[in-house]
């Protein structure tokens, strides 16, 4: 196994010693942080997309690059270890499910909010219960929705007559009060959770959706949107419930770009042209290629880049080149990547 070494990728303009701007590309200044533990905090990460998607809401999620892109601004219920694949807490801080194995109730935690925007104008940015009770409404009904099939469809109880107008009320989604949720399943699915930790059932706010419509790109992920064109700019989101053991609050980069880059021969280009911090899903004809051009970077005790098998099944095998230097990067199942805990040393 190579040993990551230190290898910053990423321009910083220190401007005054309480901010600074992270990445050129996203020029706005992010509150310095003072890491505890041996945890690296800060610097810019660039990856790879095929293609920006035409709306930013969960609910018309449909793709793996889309996912990974909601994962990242938008938040639900539950979230997904992306490498031990199992579901753990997300705004829900503790869940239970009756013997039936259909009627689960969520309890929220209290210190999840919106992002910062102007929709909410002087209000309260607080996610409730009730925010689920729209969300999971407007993820069944018709016409808003490309994610109901894979998700709700056949489910929750009412949600398919939701889908058809045969009903107005998600009757199988209630607010018991403010900080629980019950939802009712039509039959026992052990793969519940697991729709729960999807980027498509995240929670959405009405007010912005109300304001900006399928535009609405305000979510309670770990990053807020900065900007969209060529590449997508995201960037941390400050007041983040989440938090590792030492107290260092997610994500631990600052700034998250997105570029646009169709294939994999061409990412693989703009890795090695360092466009990019590092490359996901590459098969075995390549990686001998790519070994072979470029060894003595990936050899002794200060490789330049690392390689790590993602995947070994019949028939089926994938590796992950990155930067030294890169941490804790992960791939999920579902062919999507989370960034929020990569640690970048610097």
């Amino acid at each position: 196994m190579f040993q990551p070494t230190r290898k910053p990728s990423f321009l910083l303009l220190f401007l005054v010693t309480v901010t600074f701007y992270s990445c050129e590309q996203a020029n706005r200044p992010i509150s310095q942080r003072t890491s505890k533990g041996d945890i690296h905090l800060g610097g810019c990460l660039k990856v790879a997309i095929i293609f920006l998607p035409m709306s930013f809401l969960p609910s018309q999620v449909s793709s793996a690059t889309e996912s990974e892109i909601g994962m990242h601004l938008h938040e639900g219920l539950l979230r997904q270890d992306a490498k031990t694949l199992e579901v753990t807490p997300g705004i829900a801080e503790s869940w239970s499910v009756d013997e039936t194995g259909t009627s689960y109730v969520f309890n929220l935690r209290r210190r999840a909010s919106f992002h910062n925007d102007d929709c909410f104008e002087n209000g309260s940015r607080a996610i409730t219960a009730h925010d689920f009770v729209y969300s999971f409404k407007q993820l069944c009904s018709s016409g808003n929705s490309k994610a109901f099939a894979s998700t709700f469809k056949n489910r929750v109880l009412g949600a398919n007559e939701v889908n058809t107008g045969e009903a107005e009320e998600l009757v199988g989604v209630k607010a018991i009060d403010d900080y629980t949720l019950s939802v009712q399943l039509t039959k026992a699915d052990p793969s519940f959770l697991f729709v729960l930790a999807q980027p498509s059932t995240a929670v959405v706010s009405e007010k912005a959706i109300e304001k900006y419509g399928k535009e609405s790109k305000v979510g309670a992920g770990p990053f807020t949107f900065f900007s969209s064109g060529e590449e997508l700019v995201v960037v941390r989101n400050d007041e983040y419930y989440s938090e590792d053991a030492f107290g260092n609050k997610f994500p631990y980069v600052d700034t998250l770009i997105f570029k646009v880059i169709a294939t994999r021969e061409q990412q693989l280009d703009a890795f090695f042209n360092d466009e990019i911090d590092l490359v996901s899903s590459v098969y075995p004809d390549p990686v001998k290629q790519i070994l072979e051009q470029h060894m003595a970077d990936f050899s002794g005790k200060n490789p330049k880049y690392i390689m790590q098998r993602e995947t070994e099944t019949v028939g089926y095998e994938s590796y992950s080149i990155n930067k030294a230097g890169i941490k804790g990067f992960g791939n999920n199942f579902m062919g999507y990547r989370d960034f929020s805990r990569v640690q970048i040393e610097q």
